[in-house]
């Protein structure tokens, strides 16, 4: 369907048309875009029209959750000065407008994805990003975005009572964190465990604990209490500095 001059789409025939980032019909729209006509169809106005060509956003994206996709780009927008804006590499953006639609407003990896795209729109910043970062954030759970995201302001330790000839730990004696935040225990051995796996995060066992720690404790005999350590891997640093706020002055490694 033309709009009269047989040449140019109608607006409207957008959001069941299938049409993908960087089609003629974005290109057209980017252009022509800012014009009184088009701005009328769809009550596009003319920062949600530069947010599409920044964040280089399908249109359809835009026609099935205008409201919410508006309110994304002004938050991420908000944290970069418009003299130093520049278009997301689609490698980047791409990604992350077509996990848009499946992750709610409220998800730890909503709060990712608008750092991510912060840095994407950046010109300070968008080329020190990895093409990998948005299928990470794709693929965490909500606990495992929470706990990289404190392991960002500190690392994890968990002093254990060990059974060394069985590998096991036979208790939990202290920790500088909640288990519950995460899930339990065993939840949150499993959450660090598959984020070693995906090398962004390591695990530094039979550490020494500190002298005079726990002094009323006595340790029973085969038994040994040692410090377990979670930190960040270098990758996992690079990626949390791209998809997390800056820790508050004042917090650093425990």
């Amino acid at each position: 369907m033309s709009d009269g001059d047989g040449n140019k789409p109608l607006m409207g025939d957008l959001a069941g048309a299938g049409e993908i980032i960087n089609s003629q019909v974005v290109q057209w729209t980017y252009k022509d875009g800012l014009s009184p006509a088009v701005k009328q169809v769809g009550a596009l106005t003319t920062d949600t029209l530069k947010s599409l060509r920044l964040f280089t956003a399908p249109l359809q994206l835009l026609a099935a959750y205008q409201d919410r996709f508006e309110k994304f780009c002004d938050r991420v927008r908000e944290r970069v000065p418009e003299a130093e804006q520049c278009d997301a590499a689609p490698e980047i953006a791409r990604p992350v407008m077509e996990a848009f639609a499946s992750t709610s407003d409220d998800s730890p990896m909503m709060s990712m994805f608008e750092e991510l795209m912060a840095r994407a729109i950046d010109k300070r910043k968008a080329k020190k990003l990895s093409p990998r970062f948005p299928e990470i954030v794709k693929s965490l759970s909500p606990l495992q975005a929470l706990l990289l995201s404190r392991l960002r302001i500190a690392e994890q330790f968990t002093d254990d009572l060990r059974d060394l000839k069985q590998n096991t730990i036979v208790k939990r004696v202290g920790s500088n964190f909640d288990f519950h935040e995460f899930g339990g225990q065993d939840h949150h051995l499993t959450l660090i465990q598959d984020l070693q796996h995906r090398e962004l995060v390591t695990i530094l066992a039979n550490q020494n604990v500190p002298d005079g720690l726990y002094p009323q404790f006595e340790i029973p005999k085969g038994l040994k209490l040692q410090r377990m350590r979670i930190r960040l891997t270098m990758f996992g640093v690079w990626f949390t500095e791209a998809v997390t706020p800056a820790p508050a002055a004042g917090n650093g490694v425990a």
